[in-house]
């Protein structure tokens, strides 16, 4: 798995706003290990890093099964 990118690259590459991506992790649908990863041990809030690749395959079955 590539965790590489950034929260704001995330939001960027998929076109969803850092508020959609909160919202996510919030409900669930993006889950810690499978879709990002906090990127500094010890640190209180650590950024975290994304693996686009996963995140964007779980939202597109998230959208087939809603439509």
């Amino acid at each position: 798995m590539a965790y590489s990118h950034s929260t704001r690259e995330t939001c960027e590459a998929l076109r969803i706003s850092d508020r959609t991506l909160l919202r996510l992790r919030r409900e669930g649908v993006l889950r810690a290990g499978d879709h990002f990863r906090a990127s500094g041990a010890g640190i209180r809030k650590p950024p975290l890093l994304w693996n686009i690749e996963e995140v964007e395959r779980t939202l597109a079955r998230r959208s087939r099964r809603e439509l």
